[in-house]
């Protein structure tokens, strides 16, 4: 088998077992993002935008298997992925973009997370905090983890270093504190 049917297989077989969660579970969810891939595809075409997307795939893929996160869809330049734990979401970001500083040429990802609460739909998960993770996703920079201040109390052990950033403003709501994640390699 070629590494391109392997990651069709892993996306058929996701596909043959949805998460649905039950009302009250509380899951992490963890968005990423290959940053500036819209002006990539628009200058070097479609075919390099398969292989970005492919050196997307390689790195995040081995990390989700080895922490148990399971992806829900595939969003373009990223996916949605989902973890029982905290913990286990956090280190699978930390072992992504630690594989990603090490790819030549460097591999730019945006990763956010956020723990709470959904409702499975159509086949399909929604609710605030899966809206929450989402734009927590959209305030880290290329090669950079945002995380939450839910993520981070419910990720304590984790050997890494939490900085605050600016908060979230959500309207009708309180702003959501967010923290930028910093780690060493081989520290998670």
């Amino acid at each position: 088998m070629r590494p391109n049917d392997d990651v069709a297989v892993i996306d058929w077989l996701a596909g043959l077992f949805p998460v649905v969660p039950r009302r009250g579970t509380r899951l992490t969810f963890m968005f990423t993002d290959l940053e500036g891939f819209t002006v990539h595809a628009a200058l070097a075409g479609n075919g390099a935008a398969l292989r970005l997307l492919r050196r997307h795939d390689a790195l995040v893929l081995p990390a989700l298997r080895a922490h148990d996160g399971r992806i829900v869809k595939r969003l373009g330049d990223g996916l949605m992925a989902v973890f029982d734990s905290p913990v286990a979401a956090l280190r699978a970001a930390v072992a992504i973009q630690g594989a990603a500083v090490r790819r030549r040429p460097a591999v730019m990802l945006r990763i956010g997370i956020h723990a709470g609460e959904v409702r499975w739909r159509e086949g399909d998960l929604v609710g605030h905090d899966l809206n929450v993770a989402a734009r927590v996703t959209e305030r880290a920079r290329g090669g950079r983890i945002v995380v939450s201040d839910v993520l981070r109390t419910e990720a304590a052990g984790v050997p890494v270093r939490f900085r605050r950033t600016r908060p979230l403003a959500i309207p009708g709501r309180a702003p959501v504190p967010l923290f930028r994640v910093e780690f060493q390699e081989g520290m998670a």
